[in-house]
């Protein structure tokens, strides 16, 4: 019987990874299904938690195997010490709720997972790819963000697989009916969820030069220069703003007058605003940059990148490692780290994200109750060549801008680029891998969600009493508890 139930966790750790696929989005209805059956029928902790840590070795061994495209610049052993420890981490947070969820009622399953999922996306070390809310782009459900939240996405969605879960294990028809709550209670919710008239429309180029990791690193200035003037020759007049990507200029900019001199040229010639991802340094600090070149000439930088990405932007517990003797290895894998920003602050309407800030709701929150009326990430994601990372990543884009009611934009080296309406809607999307250009209309709004309101707090709420439910006399669905009354003996 325990083999059957490691083969439930593992073909749970399948369909939910195959739930991020495009077309594959509607398999989060059903992904934790066999996961929860297999912990709620095991009856000890130990064998539980070993339970999940096969659900999350294999899930993020699954998720992050575009990390072996490091390869191509750090070498395999390097790979495949990056694909490990995301597969390590995965075998931690799995084994912890497995270990929890032993015996698990399907109430406290579902809150949970939610909570499982808010701290592993949360921190220092948080990484939000591979979450449940992220497999709603492409679903008419993901709308309503905009009232719950991203984390009732989860909610919703564990809900309806720990209720079929308990069907499975012989609770009869009215747990498959209340599986089919949460989806209807996310679809009651889409009629709140619209959007007001635009309050305006910008013309926006964006601009994917398609320069792959080994070229970046080795291409000239004058190279660079090159190509950019093809790209830029191709933006047609009345363009507002041109958005380029992360790192789209591999050098400390503020230092290079002539790739300074480039982008003002352009910006006057076109009479349009031009935001440019490169490098700026001060005292010592290298800072992951994002400068702003106006038709009037000036420049100025406006936003440093805050939220640093672990193992790819600094090591955490550094001096630990060199400790033990890793110095070589880190000296290879990150010889530099970046210096973080110190805050989020919109450059007049727009707010400006560099790469992984795309993942956390709490920044486009900052962003849009500062003034923001529209959204603008800048990312490399050329580590991870063509692998189905770059989607994912994009798609929290989409995430983003359902929930504060903005568009959102995203330039990428070598894709994805493109934009969501807060409707989910694409604005237009490049092809991955293309070097070339692409104009959008995009609309202004300045309206608040009540998910901007409220925050994530009564979710997070509802899912610590549903977990804690086993513990306050809650654990038995409502049918259960009244059959054990009846045949209570006086």
């Amino acid at each position: 019987m325990y083999s059957l139930r490691l083969l439930a966790v593992l073909s749970s750790s399948a369909l939910l990874w195959a739930s991020f696929f495009r077309g594959g989005e509607w398999l989060v209805w059903v992904a934790l299904v066999p996961l929860f059956w297999a912990l709620s029928a095991e009856g000890r902790r130990g064998r539980g938690a070993v339970l999940g840590a096969a659900f999350g070795s294999l899930f993020s061994l699954l998720e992050f195997w575009g990390l072996l495209e490091l390869k191509v610049v750090l070498g395999l052993p390097i790979a495949l010490l990056a694909l490990s420890g995301m597969v390590a981490w995965g075998a931690i947070w799995g084994g912890i709720l497995g270990a929890l969820g032993t015996r698990g009622t399907a109430l406290g399953l579902a809150g949970l997972w939610v909570g499982m999922e808010v701290l592993r996306a949360s921190g220092p070390w948080g990484v939000a790819v591979g979450t449940v809310p992220v497999a709603f782009v492409g679903l008419p459900f993901l709308r309503a963000a905009a009232t719950v939240g991203p984390w009732a996405l989860s909610l919703a969605a564990s809900l309806t697989n720990a209720f079929l879960a308990a069907a499975l294990k012989g609770k009869g028809k009215k747990a498959v009916l209340l599986a089919s709550l949460p989806p209807l209670f996310l679809a009651a919710l889409l009629p709140f969820a619209g959007t007001p008239a635009a309050e305006g429309e910008l013309r926006v180029a964006l601009v994917q030069p398609g320069l792959d990791l080994p070229e970046r690193l080795e291409i000239s200035t004058e190279e660079l220069l090159q190509r950019y003037g093809e790209l830029f020759a191709r933006i047609p007049p009345g363009i507002d703003l041109i958005l380029l990507p992360e790192d789209a200029v591999p050098r400390v900019l503020s230092t290079v007058p002539k790739l300074q001199g480039f982008f003002r040229a352009q910006a006057a010639r076109l009479g349009a605003s031009v935001f440019v991802g490169g490098w700026s340094i001060t005292d010592g600090n290298y800072y992951n940059s994002v400068f702003l070149f106006r038709p009037s000439g000036e420049w100025e930088l406006v936003h440093r990148k805050v939220r640093l990405l672990p193992f790819g932007e600094y090591v955490p517990l550094r001096p630990l490692w060199e400790r033990l003797g890793l110095q070589e290895i880190l000296a290879r894998f990150l010889p530099r780290e970046v210096t973080p920003g110190e805050e989020f602050a919109p450059a007049g309407i727009y707010g400006v994200v560099i790469c992984s800030e795309t993942m956390f709701p709490g920044i486009s929150r900052v962003l849009v109750h500062k003034g923001a009326q529209v959204l603008l990430a800048l990312t490399n994601d050329s580590w991870f060549g063509k692998s189905r990372l770059l989607w994912e990543h994009f798609a929290c884009v989409a995430l983003r801008a359902a929930e504060v009611g903005r568009a959102f934009l995203q330039a990428a080296l070598t894709g994805m680029s493109g934009g969501f309406s807060p409707d989910g809607t694409p604005l237009g999307i490049l092809p991955l891998g293309k070097r070339g250009t692409r104009t959008l209309r995009v609309p202004l709004y300045s309206h608040t969600t009540p998910y901007q309101r409220l925050g994530d707090g009564p979710v997070l709420g509802i899912s610590l009493f549903l977990f804690l439910t086993p513990f306050i006399g809650l654990a038995q669905p409502p049918w259960r508890r009244r059959s054990a009354r009846k045949g209570r003996s006086p």
